[in-house]
């Protein structure tokens, strides 16, 4: 081809015109994905809110703030609604017990029901002198309520299950009871005030505190680390009775009492 016909065809090509702005909000995105995530977001927000319709876009911001946030909380207050229907664990909280914490997952809530907190006993009152007459090892002591976990149904407004706590209770007191009794042992501030062989009345712990944790679709009850974990254990011998003041966290004899007591 002639260099002359070759000039007159590319004159007459017509080039395609370049969307400037379009690339520039192309690459504006691209660099907002790579170095600023949360811009990004916002960015393509607003791309989106000039492509949807006001009315549109009014509906979907509705969906999204009821699924969000409205819904979770309505659920809520709708479990402990349902859970406060039924007459046994209406009971707990008439008694002092409270809603402790409510998980959702697929529509089944579960409710941590946590006790009433047993204020602490004055233990000169039960194995000092004056309770010589009625002797604290024949105190009756009941099983009380060591919180439960609920299922409620939502969607049919029922409770679907209520476990106890009790056996998990049980089992974390006894623990700390064995470790309350290992430190005595080995504690030279009760060998040296407490006779040998005297008898040990009691050993008090506080029961366990407890949490619901969401796993995945899975909803476990841990027990809650506390900063400081006390315990007591009470001694007799010959008509006396100390206490023994132990810190399970630091492990150590913080304080021996003596009761004092009549001699029997």
């Amino acid at each position: 081809m002639k260099e002359e016909n070759l000039i007159k065809k590319l004159e007459g090509i017509t080039l395609p015109s370049i969307e400037i702005k379009s690339h520039k909000e192309r690459l504006n995105l691209a660099l907002m994905k790579k170095y600023f995530p949360e811009k990004k977001k916002a960015e393509v927000f607003n791309i989106f809110g000039k492509i949807v319709p006001a009315g549109a876009l009014a509906v979907i911001l509705s969906f999204f703030i009821f699924n969000n946030l409205i819904s979770p909380r309505y659920n809520l207050a709708k479990a402990k609604e349902i859970a406060l229907q039924n007459n046994e664990i209406k009971g707990w909280i008439n008694e002092g017990a409270t809603i402790k914490d409510v998980k959702i997952i697929d529509g089944q809530a579960y409710v941590l029901i946590e006790p009433k907190e047993t204020p602490k006993e004055d233990r000169a009152i039960i194995y000092g002198p004056k309770s010589a007459e009625t002797p604290a090892e024949n105190l009756e002591k009941k099983e009380g309520f060591g919180g439960a976990l609920i299922g409620i149904d939502i969607k049919k407004k029922k409770v679907s299950k209520i476990e106890k706590l009790i056996p998990t209770v049980t089992g974390l007191m006894e623990e700390k009871k064995e470790k309350a009794a290992e430190i005595a042992e080995k504690s030279s501030e009760i060998k040296k005030t407490i006779p040998e062989g005297a008898e040990v009345l009691d050993i008090n712990v506080s029961a366990p505190k407890f949490k619901l944790e969401k796993k995945g679709n899975s909803i476990f009850v841990l027990p809650e680390s506390e900063s400081e974990e006390k315990a007591s254990i009470i001694y007799k011998s010959d008509g006396e009775r100390w206490e023994g003041k132990i810190n399970l966290t630091e492990e150590k004899v913080e304080e021996i009492e003596s009761f004092g007591g009549n001699k029997e």
